[in-house]
């Protein structure tokens, strides 16, 4: 599973944006930038760097570069909705189409729920199944909850809205729930550079509450012991983000054992501030 995210961070260059260093560049992306930004570029050892007189307008000229890709076939998968940038302490800079996080490696946010139940005397997993039709991964499995974090948004609200949209859940089963912990989940894709910071919930459902999507992204939930989940994960048949929500459950509640390989790589991915 570690194979999952392996990657080297010396082919990558570091993207500087007004002077805060924010991204991963690969050299694909690095030659685009360097060709289409349209305003001040330095190239420096420790990375490229783009200036702007502030941060709507940096904003602004990346959206603008990016729907230039977009609109040439370079880049695909535009959902015209956008992603906060945000600097180390989790405050937001600016918003930029998701398509373009991925090429540019600036960090997006999403929120993982984990479902537990009781069934047939021991605890299970509520595990999705993703529809056929979706564009990336379909019918991978997946956690109960999984979805990025909208412009604007609160990490609150993404839970409660994702709660709702991927698996039907009531509002009054999610509002309390704690984040139980953050991991940084990076790894080399097709587009750049998949750089997410994943907020994970878990939330016990009653053994009369079955999970049900609302927005069609979901072919169905089914429950998963734990041996089951462990040899599922082992088969590569969970959505990478989902394993590394799941591995953290299994840390949490001792199912994983804190001297394993695959436990210190998870700790690894620890997030503990934003």
């Amino acid at each position: 599973m570690e194979n999952h995210f392996d990657w080297r961070a010396d082919a990558w260059r570091y993207l500087w944006l007004n002077g805060v260093r924010l991204g991963r560049l690969n050299e694909k992306w690095l030659e685009r930038v360097e060709q289409d930004w349209p305003g001040r570029l330095e190239e420096k050892p420790d990375g490229i760097y783009l200036f702007t007189d502030n941060w709507l307008s940096m904003g602004d000229s990346l959206q603008h570069m990016a729907q230039g890709w977009h609109q040439l076939g370079h880049l695909g998968g535009w959902r015209n909705e956008k992603f906060d940038a945000t600097d180390n302490a989790g405050n937001a800079l600016f918003a930029l189409e998701r398509a373009a996080f991925r090429p540019l490696g600036l960090m997006s946010q999403a929120v993982h729920i984990n479902g537990l139940t009781e069934h047939n005397g021991e605890w299970v997993f509520w595990i999705g199944r993703r529809s056929p039709f979706k564009a990336v991964d379909p019918n991978k499995l997946d956690n109960l909850v999984g979805g990025g974090i909208a412009s604007g948004e609160s990490i609150q609200e993404a839970m409660l809205r994702e709660g709702g949209e991927e698996a039907g859940l009531d509002a009054g089963l999610l509002q309390n729930l704690p984040c139980r912990s953050r991991r940084l989940s990076v790894r080399p894709v097709s587009r750049g550079l998949h750089n997410e910071l994943l907020h994970i919930f878990d939330v016990v459902l009653p053994p009369d509450v079955v999970p049900e999507n609302q927005d069609g992204e979901v072919a169905e939930f089914k429950r998963m012991g734990v041996a089951e989940l462990a040899a599922a994960m082992c088969d590569g048949l969970l959505m990478n983000d989902a394993m590394i929500a799941t591995l953290d459950a299994f840390a949490r509640y001792g199912l994983l054992d804190e001297t394993h390989g695959l436990a210190k790589w998870l700790a690894a991915t620890q997030k503990t501030e934003l």
